[in-house]
């Protein structure tokens, strides 16, 4: 199965600490939700991400408004992504 949309990323500072995060949309957490799969810690599923020729096995985590799709700051370094640019996001449950 495979899941693709565009959403936001976006800089979120919590603390001392700042992450890049895309909210995968609510449909597309929907499809997430309905899968039955083994979860992980806090509730997340594990994926193979893609954003434009990076891929990378991580996890997607769920909050009140959809999943969230932590992205690492080297990633986005070397796909040139900025805080607020449209990304198109390609995820993969591992089943």
């Amino acid at each position: 199965m495979e899941i693709s949309f565009t959403a936001e990323l976006n800089l979120e500072i919590h603390g001392q600490s700042t992450y890049l995060m895309v909210r995968v949309p609510q449909e597309e957490s929907d499809e997430l939700e309905d899968l039955n799969l083994q979860r992980g810690g806090f509730d997340s599923i594990k994926v193979d991400a893609s954003i434009g020729s990076s891929t990378w096995r991580t996890s997607v985590f769920p909050s009140k408004e959809g999943y969230l799709l932590l992205v690492a700051k080297k990633l986005a370094k070397a796909e040139s992504l900025l805080d607020g640019q449209l990304v198109t996001v390609t995820l993969r449950p591992v089943l």
